[in-house]
């Protein structure tokens, strides 16, 4: 796994140059940029999760009820611990793979942080609303196995896109898209199945993939 990631990691490199000289050169960029930026932040301020989430839990009390304050306190210090952790995994990851597409969202994949930042307010994540299976059983699985798929299937993004590179008179174009996809798919699926289990943040920052799964673009593709 180490040493497949330090591939990845190079070849991003050569990667990250080149696909910024073709189209939609903006909004990688732009994506590049918000995920290192966000990411230094994550792993910088992780540890504010703690007492942020300790002043919430007293001032929304616990099970549901303002009253109960103590409960609340003690319910945000389980759950400042392992937003903190997923906080910090998250800001790694970022940093990590800033160079890398992202999925287009993270809507009902894993659980999910308060806010984009430790400090902000934001809207509780409860872990039992509707129930503990859809809230957080289904959603944690459903990220580890994105990250699997992404990981074991990753390459297939490179005949995806070359065929259609081919359909849009650009090949050069579709070799390039479909090693920087593939890079990118093995480095967010390593992110995925390290931190399934831990919060992390709603949206995604990079450029998003074009299709949802790895094998998307090559399945269109021959259709």
């Amino acid at each position: 796994m180490i040493k497949k990631l330090v591939c990845v990691l190079i070849m991003s490199a050569f990667l990250m140059v080149s696909s910024v000289s073709y189209a939609a050169s903006d909004d990688v960029l732009t994506g590049m940029g918000k995920k290192l930026f966000i990411g230094v932040v994550n792993i910088a301020t992780g540890w504010v999760e703690i007492p942020a989430q300790i002043v919430k839990g007293y001032n929304r009390g616990g099970f549901g009820k303002k009253k109960n304050k103590v409960s609340g306190v003690v319910g945000g210090v389980f759950k400042g611990i392992g937003n903190g952790i997923g906080r910090t995994l998250s800001g790694v990851m970022d940093v990590a793979g800033f160079w890398a597409a992202d999925p287009e969202s993270n809507e009902g994949i894993g659980l999910h942080l308060d806010a984009e930042y430790a400090w902000e307010e934001g809207t509780a994540y409860d872990m039992f609303d509707p129930n503990f299976m859809d809230a957080t059983i289904i959603p944690i699985g459903k990220k580890l196995f994105r990250g699997v798929g992404n990981t074991v299937f990753g390459v297939v993004e490179i005949p995806g896109q070359i065929v259609k590179g081919v359909k849009d008179k650009s090949v050069d174009f579709g070799i390039i898209k479909g090693l920087w996809y593939f890079a990118s798919r093995e480095m967010d699926g390593v992110a995925d199945i390290s931190t399934f289990y831990f919060a992390g943040p709603k949206d995604t920052k990079g450029m998003a993939f074009d299709e949802k799964w790895p094998w998307s673009a090559l399945g269109d593709s021959v259709k």
